[in-house]
């Protein structure tokens, strides 16, 4: 039988299961970590057990020693976690040169046309498995298909710890009977809508015409094609920082106004930022363009010291780029921005402080409605007789 060669693996549960590594008395008991900062403090991982009581990632830590008395509490080791991450990328890079950082414990592994080196692609993802394993004392799920999205999926089935290898004519038939929840894309708002609509299944999402996928919303035919494995992006092995986003704006007139000029600077950096965050990316770099009235042009650029993905941090970061890039006085008639030190976002320790986390619930539901509605539903209120050109 013939598997397919993108591999997915999955460090389920990454800080629970360090903590375990780091305190085996720990193994077999329910506990969470999370970094105890006050009454706000959120569930950042937690074990198997943990997860049986009814605790769950993101939960107030307040509210899960309610619902469990006694629950023991380890901090995170982003560190070690850090360590491990460095240990598997390695270990993937030993058996192919085509291999994508996905997020905090997880990585794409594109086997194809190693077989003279690794053997099978089953024998290999087998292999490498072991490897991590003895390397670091993890035991990740792993899951072996023909694109990304039946590979991913297959992780979150088979986990923790499980492996499967999937034909292509296996894959389809294995999705189908998957909870929607565990396909890629389909958050908690999303999930609630489609439970409205009687979609339970990954097979009933794939089974929509393109006009009920349309009415799902924008990302709607996407959604669709994914759950049919359809259009998959092939494993990208390109640095972080060699990934760009851009998006530029003509403005007509030419302005030097700093109001009009910080309106379109938003409306470039809302948007950005939000296909980032669609994709589960961060970034930390904004280079920021200036074509003036007479020809010349401009530019700068600002590194922010960690990863940023929010539309407030997107416009905070192109501003500062934006006065470095402005040296001299005349209007300007192009403007354009570009995202870069591009790297997968992850669950991050920041976003979980005290006061992060509002600002951190309010984009989750403005992204909420742009995914419904369509990015234009939410956009500064001056942008009105301006359009983005590529």
């Amino acid at each position: 039988m013939a598997y397919g060669s993108v591999l997915h693996i999955n460090a389920v549960g990454l800080y629970a299961e360090l903590s375990e590594l780091f305190e085996p008395e720990l193994k077999g008991r329910p506990f969470v970590v999370a970094k105890e900062t006050g009454p706000r403090s959120i569930i950042l991982d937690l074990s198997p057990q943990a997860h049986k009581e009814g605790l769950k990632q993101g939960m107030l830590l307040s509210l899960g020693r309610r619902l469990f008395p006694g629950l023991e509490v380890r901090h995170p080791r982003p560190e070690s976690a850090a360590a491990a991450e460095k240990a598997i990328h390695k270990i993937a890079l030993s058996y192919s040169p085509i291999v994508e950082k996905a997020g905090l414990g997880h990585f794409f592994i594109d086997l194809a046309g190693t077989r003279r080196l690794n053997g099978q692609p089953e024998d290999a993802a087998c292999k490498i498995r072991h490897d991590i394993s003895s390397e670091t004392g993890l035991k990740p799920s792993i899951a072996l298909s023909s694109g990304k999205t039946a590979s991913k999926v297959g992780t979150r089935v088979f986990r923790p710890g499980g492996f499967i290898a999937l034909s292509p004519n296996e894959e389809a038939s294995l999705l189908r009977r998957q909870p929607v929840s565990l396909l890629p894309g389909v958050g908690p708002v999303l999930l609630e809508r489609l439970l409205l609509l009687a979609i339970e299944e990954i097979g009933s999402l794939a089974d929509l015409s393109l006009g009920e996928a349309q009415a799902l919303g924008p990302r709607g035919p996407a959604l669709v094609s994914r759950a049919r494995c359809e259009g998959d992006e092939a494993v990208d092995p390109s640095p972080p920082e060699k990934r760009v986003l851009k998006d530029s704006f003509v403005l007509e007139p030419d302005s030097s106004d700093p109001e009009r000029l910080g309106t379109a600077m938003a409306a470039l950096a809302y948007g950005l930022s939000f296909k980032l965050r669609c994709k589960g990316l961060g970034f930390r770099k904004a280079v920021v363009s200036l074509g003036y009235s007479d020809g010349s042009s401009g530019q700068g650029s600002k590194l922010s010291g960690r990863l940023l993905e929010r539309d407030d941090e997107a416009m905070a970061l192109a501003m500062q780029a934006l006065s470095k890039a402005r040296t001299k006085r005349i209007r300007i008639r192009r403007l354009a921005l570009e995202l870069s030190s591009v790297a997968p976002a992850g669950p991050s320790l920041e976003l979980f402080e005290p006061g992060e986390l509002k600002l951190s619930r309010l984009q989750i539901a403005l992204d909420s409605i742009r995914s419904r509605y369509g990015l234009e539903s939410i956009q500064p209120c001056g942008l009105s007789g301006m359009e983005p050109q590529a």
